[in-house]
């Protein structure tokens, strides 16, 4: 008997894990200027016209792939969206490996940086929004390209 090839769309992910895919993808394709306004509390609001003028000048990121970020930026984007305050732990981060040895996450570290390892989010736009509408996330809202 054959067996069928596993796609991404049938990966069953834990609670915490889908917070966190959701969160890389947010690092990989939002610019780190853009992170105040989307996840701080008291974050300046843009006007309305300026929002117009900066959305036509710059060039689309997701046109440009995804981009290597840091492991605090992301679980700074993780804390910052998951609905509950969690402590951080090792299950946190055995979650993020899990991540990426299901390709889900890609690592890239030099020598230099063992102890803070960059990562790159591997998925499409599409499953996010599939991972993120288990959660009860709308993506959409806080990524750069989309405001």
């Amino acid at each position: 008997m054959a067996t069928l090839p596993v796609s991404r769309n049938q990966v069953e992910l834990p609670y915490y894990s889908k917070y966190l895919l959701v969160a890389a993808y947010l690092a990989s394709y939002n610019p780190v200027v853009s992170d105040k306004r989307f996840f701080c509390k008291k974050a300046p609001k843009l006007s309305k016209r300026s929002k117009r003028t900066k959305k036509h000048e710059r060039a689309s990121n997701h046109l440009l792939g995804p981009k290597h970020f840091p492991l605090d930026r992301l679980l700074a984007i993780f804390y910052s969206i998951v609905e509950e305050k969690i402590a951080p732990s090792a299950i946190i981060f055995s979650q993020i490996s899990s991540l990426v040895s299901l390709h889900l996450l890609g690592q890239t570290c030099s020598d230099s940086q063992i102890e803070m390892p960059r990562y790159k989010c591997l998925i499409s736009l599409d499953f996010v929004r599939s991972v993120a509408r288990t959660i009860g996330f709308d993506v959409l809202k806080y990524l750069y390209d989309f405001v």
